[in-house]
């Protein structure tokens, strides 16, 4: 009778890579003094998910993040980080979308007629 091969999911992988805390390193805003947050797993009851580093600003390009550009992060400093990175999205198209309707009215520098 053969062995069924172990079957290591993207977590283990991700976490025998770059060990079992949180690899935050403050992209979430808060200070982890230049280290990892140091969140853990725990034996049954796993508290870190595979996500990318640094966050991408969509979902999608997060889903897409190959294996090698994956770190364990704790559910509060992801959250934290992808709102960062969501916001700044934000505010960078914001500032495109205004500037561009500065072009539809012809007025130099911005100002009002």
């Amino acid at each position: 009778m053969t062995a069924i091969p172990a079957v290591e999911t993207v977590l283990s992988l991700v976490l025998q890579a770059h060990g079992a805390t949180c690899g935050c390193e403050g992209a979430c805003g808060k200070d982890h003094s230049g280290d990892r947050c140091g969140k853990a797993n725990q034996l049954g009851k796993p508290k870190l998910t595979a996500a990318p580093y640094p966050p991408r600003s969509t979902d999608a390009e997060n889903i897409a993040a190959p294996l090698e550009q994956l770190r364990p992060w704790c559910g509060p400093c992801w959250r934290k980080a992808t709102e960062r990175v969501q916001q700044d999205a934000a505010e960078a198209r914001r500032q495109e979308l205004e500037a561009a309707q500065l072009d539809l009215f012809d007025l130099p520098g911005g100002a009002a007629a």
